[in-house]
């Protein structure tokens, strides 16, 4: 039993029982590793990791942090082959084995640029060119789907929908029982907002694989951007019995929330964290809901826990604003001593200027709220909310300049709102 790997018509074959797949990004550097495992039951991907963030790499909910890397273990069965794709662009996919790397180029000996790689099981024996006259017909129409399969997916990935779209109708004519293909044609039209035909193909997919759960999510999902919000409770559900996982819980829980059973929600939610007590976000999320239904302090309290895991601007962002809303002045000066620390962290957060601008109001410091409402619009000039606000205040401070408070008057020339110059 061996490693194959096969890429326009050329097959090489590796004696291996485990090894890393390993990628680079070019330019942001990020790493991204799998460890897999040859076994007779097909290819078994047993831990992911990658350093850094960004470029779509980001790491599950799951993940633990590891001498600088995240860590997962993907609950996948064995796969009877993998598509590796290339863009080109960004580095290219390495083979790790007995210490060593060596990239898809090298070990099929030939420049690779885009092209996709299939990687397979195979028996072992060295396998020859297909334009050798020895592959057989099925062979060839198999590595060319996959070929079609991974150009199809290149082109999702780039944002190319219509070319994803046509490549995959391409394919379903040879292979009309492949869920995978009718899911990725789903997600184009999804791209190409035809929810209407990314429903008929998720209906497909799931008619030929009733027990994948991402199909049931994915069609989930185009029901709510058709706005059904009830027939994504149910999608919602049916992925979560198949899958009890952080993704398909948080996904039922979104979907509970758009129609107001905010209690179910609630549960999905601590069910996630249940599932992933180290994960910030889902007590952000959580927390956001308690705010969201006047429950302050229980939305304080997940704040606060998700602060104590990562503190990170949003985190204070949001404990601000729940501070904020439960409006006594005890509260309003933690509200703003949190949005003073959120813009601390990321001084490019224009939600959080208008917040603490909405806080120094209240506490009648009108030229720094105006300042701040100001700034806000400046970092984001379709922030509407800050324009609202800066707009009531102009009227509110010219109103006590008018009356003659002197305080007053000198903050609306501060602020630029009053011509103090004129006579």
């Amino acid at each position: 039993m061996g490693l194959c790997f096969a890429a326009a018509g050329v097959v090489k074959v590796l004696s291996v029982a485990a090894f890393t797949l390993a990628w680079t990004h070019s330019i942001e550097k990020i790493e991204w590793q799998e460890e897999w495992h040859v076994t007779p039951q097909g290819l078994q991907l047993v831990e992911a990791r990658v350093k850094g963030s960004g470029a779509g790499m980001e790491p599950p909910p799951e993940a633990r942090l590891v001498d600088g890397w995240f860590q997962w273990s993907p609950k996948m069965a064995p796969l009877p082959q993998v598509v590796l794709g290339n863009s080109g662009l960004a580095g290219e996919w390495r083979i790790c084995t007995d210490g060593g790397c060596r990239t898809l180029s090298d070990v099929l000996g030939r420049h690779l640029g885009a092209e996709p790689t299939t990687m397979k099981i195979c028996d072992g024996a060295p396998a020859p060119k297909a334009d050798s006259g020895t592959m057989d017909n099925a062979a060839i129409v198999a590595e060319h789907a996959a070929v079609r399969l991974a150009e199809a997916r290149a082109d999702y990935t780039r944002g190319d929908f219509e070319g994803a779209r046509a490549i995959s109708s391409e394919i379903i004519l040879a292979r009309p029982d492949d869920a995978e293909v009718y899911e990725l044609r789903g997600n184009a039209w999804v791209g190409l907002k035809n929810y209407e035909k990314a429903l008929d193909d998720y209906d497909a997919a799931i008619r030929v694989a009733p027990k994948v759960a991402r199909l049931y999510a994915s069609r989930a999902a185009a029901f709510v951007r058709l706005r059904n919000f009830r027939m994504a409770v149910r999608d919602s559900t049916e992925a979560v019995k198949l899958d009890h996982s952080v993704a398909r819980l948080l996904d039922r829980a979104d979907a509970f929330k758009r129609v107001r059973r905010t209690d179910l929600a609630l549960d999905d939610l601590t069910d996630a964290i249940g599932l992933a007590p180290d994960s910030p976000m889902l007590y952000r999320a959580r927390g956001e809901i308690y705010a969201r239904n006047n429950a302050y302090d229980r939305a304080i309290a997940d704040y606060n826990y998700a602060i104590r895991l990562d503190p990170v601007a949003p985190s204070f962002l949001d404990r601000g604003m729940a501070y904020y809303l439960k409006g006594d002045k005890a509260d309003l000066d933690r509200a703003l001593a949190d949005y003073d620390r959120a813009i601390a962290l990321d001084d490019r957060m224009a939600l959080a200027y208008n917040n603490r601008g909405l806080a120094l109001r209240d506490k009648g410091e009108l030229g720094r709220a105006y300042a701040d409402f100001s700034t806000a619009l400046e970092l984001d000039p379709d922030l509407a909310i800050a324009r609202e606000h800066r707009q009531a205040l102009a009227v509110q401070m010219a109103r006590l300049g008018e009356k003659g408070l002197k305080s007053h008057t000198t903050l609306a020339c501060a602020a630029g709102i009053k011509d103090c110059n004129r006579h």
